[in-house]
């Protein structure tokens, strides 16, 4: 038997992040270089990953230059509800690969391309705990973006540069249904699901050189609509038979999400010749964000009377990235940052495990030639979240957050 999304199943996976995020639904940066300064890439950034970061950078690069790079994360939530159960998530580790190419076109103008995951991850539940009928147990979001982007150095003082963003998103969850639970059903659903969808966005950068040591950039990632599309299958268990007549069999599934626009300001110092400092500061209109809409096609019913508010917050971060190079063919990096989530407590959900946090990284990079090697770690500090004032009550309780990544970068000059 198939059965349409319930609005929480739907709800909670296009919630979905990790806890190794505090702002929405972002993943870490790409490449270890960016993760080593906790980010704080913006203004310095001279490699084909500026695709991501900013792309007026681009125009720095004077050889054709192609990396890869492979972010691994760990993260895990740990839940008590009022009532004193515990459970926690399971399947904590996430990998987040991406690539990027630059192309010098002529002395003033280059053209980048990136492939990355800027948006989603996993979560997983045990499925065996507290939240098996509240929530899907499994819940996965991935949102690819190809980026291409072209850059002009416009004079010795200021270079822009322009991207088109093409996002595919993909979800798929497991959500338990408690038949059995309900007057005349029997037994257990398991539901399995999947929607899809694409999208197109854009991206800008400016970077303006003060002088040769110091330099302000700005950056803007439009907001974009992504819509997925997908159905539902239910295996298991007996539906009442007063929903039977009202759930179909086989049914399709549509919603649109609402990702934020993105503003990001970034100050960089050249302090010696080897020492560069840089502040960055974002702003995420994440109050785009008001409200989950779902269509259910045949089975509206069980969808349209879970459907909530969400009334996210628009966000910023801020922080400082330092890189030394302290030998020839090395360099030394580190950085902070502070994230503040958008969720309110109100509406606060399991599959979002956001929380506002501290994030120290350090990084490790190495060159010889037209061979480059980094290495980039950053560290996730949280305080507890405590939730009691929920729209749905089950959810409140507290929550726990753990999370820690690492990325590796190879980049080769051409």
């Amino acid at each position: 038997m198939k059965l349409q999304k319930q609005s929480t199943v739907i709800l909670s996976i296009l919630l979905l992040v990790t806890s190794a995020q505090a702002d929405g639904f972002r993943n870490p940066p790409d490449t270890a270089a960016a993760v080593g300064e906790a980010g704080k890439v913006v203004a310095w950034v001279n490699d084909a990953s500026a695709v991501f970061f900013n792309p007026a950078n681009l125009a720095d690069i004077t050889n054709r230059q192609f990396l890869i790079s492979s972010t691994i994360g760990y993260g895990q939530t740990k839940f008590r509800s009022l009532t004193g159960a515990t459970t926690e998530t399971t399947r904590p580790w996430f990998d987040l690969p991406s690539m990027a190419m630059a192309w010098p076109l002529q002395d003033d103008l280059v053209f980048g391309i990136g492939l990355n995951v800027p948006f989603g991850r996993q979560s997983c539940w045990d499925k065996n705990g507290f939240f098996r009928d509240l929530t899907p147990v499994y819940t996965s979001m991935m949102v690819v973006d190809l980026n291409p982007s072209l850059a002009w150095r416009i004079s010795d003082q200021v270079s822009v540069g322009a991207g088109l963003d093409i996002y595919y998103g993909r979800l798929q969850f497991n959500q338990y249904i408690p038949w059995g639970a309900m007057p005349l059903g029997a037994g257990e659903g398991l539901a399995r699901g999947t929607a899809d969808g694409w999208a197109v966005g854009a991206n800008a950068g400016i970077t303006w050189r003060l002088t040769p040591d110091q330099r302000i950039a700005l950056t803007c990632r439009a907001p974009f609509n992504l819509h997925f599309t997908g159905d539902m299958t239910v295996l298991g268990g007996t539906p009442p038979p007063y929903l039977a007549s009202a759930v179909a069999s086989s049914s399709s599934a549509a919603t649109t999400f609402q990702f934020p626009t993105i503003v990001a300001l970034a100050y960089g110092l050249k302090v010696t010749e080897t020492l560069k400092l840089e502040a960055d500061a974002e702003w995420l209109q994440y109050s785009r964000f008001k409200r989950m809409n779902i269509n259910a096609g045949a089975n509206t019913f069980l969808s349209s009377a879970l459907s909530a508010p969400t009334d996210w917050n628009n966000t910023w971060t801020c922080g400082l990235g330092a890189s030394w190079q302290f030998a020839t063919q090395w360099t030394l990096r580190g950085g902070y940052e502070y994230l503040v989530s958008p969720s309110p407590n109100r509406t606060f959900a399991p599959s979002i495990l956001d929380n506002s946090q501290s994030l120290v990284a350090f990084g490790l990079g190495w060159r010889n030639g037209p061979n480059a090697v980094d290495l980039g770690a950053a560290i996730g500090i949280f305080g507890g979240r405590t939730v009691r004032n929920d729209q749905i009550a089950a959810y409140n309780g507290d929550y726990d957050f753990s999370a820690t990544v690492v990325s590796l970068t190879y980049t080769r000059d051409f």
